[in-house]
């Protein structure tokens, strides 16, 4: 069962791994374009001012929680009795079952693999995005990846990279231009991927995969602290993460109030 909760000014499809991954089994062996978003805290901030990117968000087919963020968001705000800040120490030792986009990228590509659709990556550096590729081959035998060329993000295309895309007939595609980016980017050219049956946008995993970027330790992640891991590695980030741990609560609060308030 898919549970779709408003979170500030979109929505989050809240839905175990499995069955997610039972539906897109079908989605790919449909003749039908599926976009599906995994959903940060990030992202639900840039939504709250940048209106191009809330409307493609809004009009993808699905967006399940990457974030830890959000499965607090659901928690918190389906509890009558949890405040702010008790609920965000509560969660630290609570289990997140959410579905990161670097899962996500290994199952859906085991599906494709198993149905003998071929993937497409798109994103990431050159090297991140090679790396990918030899990673999947290596732990799916057999699988037949492509690796777009070269090039400067585009919003309109660019045309040699749609191009490709479509002589290379693809299945899946997984795109890592980060957000707003990609999302709009997919959003825009829903009519231009004919082949495509199933669009992911996947943020860092190109470079996570390729260890570029390190995954957080294991007592952060089951701490839900990895942005802490993120905020060491990269201190410029400090402003987005910010916005994730600071702000999305802050809105969360604020959604909570309104709730309780019109209720009565």
């Amino acid at each position: 069962m898919i549970e779709r909760l408003p979170i500030g000014k979109t929505t989050c499809d809240y839905l175990e791994a499995e069955e997610f991954y039972r539906l897109a089994n079908g989605w790919l062996g449909s003749n039908k374009f599926t976009h599906v978003v995994t959903l940060n805290p990030e992202m639900v901030m840039e939504a709250e001012k940048n209106i191009s990117f809330r409307e493609a968000l809004n009009r993808a087919d699905i967006r399940i929680p990457d974030g830890s963020g959000l499965i607090w968001a659901r928690w918190y705000l389906r509890s009558s009795y949890w405040n702010l800040l008790p609920s965000l120490f509560g969660f630290l030792r609570r289990p997140a079952q959410r579905i990161t986009g670097v899962d996500a990228l290994f199952e859906l590509s085991r599906l494709a693999h198993a149905h003998h659709k071929t993937v497409y990556l798109l994103g990431g550096t050159m090297g991140q995005a090679e790396s990918t590729k030899k990673l999947l081959e290596k732990k799916l035998p057999g699988i037949v990846v492509f690796v777009a060329a070269p090039h400067a993000f585009d919003m309109a295309g660019p045309k040699t990279i749609l191009a490709d895309i479509v002589a290379k007939k693809p299945d899946l595609l997984f795109v890592a231009y980060g957000a707003p980016k990609q999302t709009e980017w997919i959003e825009r050219h829903r009519s231009d991927l004919a082949t495509i049956r199933l669009a992911v946008g996947i943020g860092g995993a190109f470079a996570i995969l390729s260890e570029d970027t390190p995954r957080a330790p294991r007592v952060l992640h089951e701490l839900n602290l990895e942005w802490l891991w993120r905020l060491l590695l990269q201190p410029a980030r400090l402003p987005r993460i910010w916005q994730a741990v600071v702000k999305f609560p802050l809105l969360m609060q604020k959604q909570k109030e309104r709730a309780v308030h019109n209720s009565f």
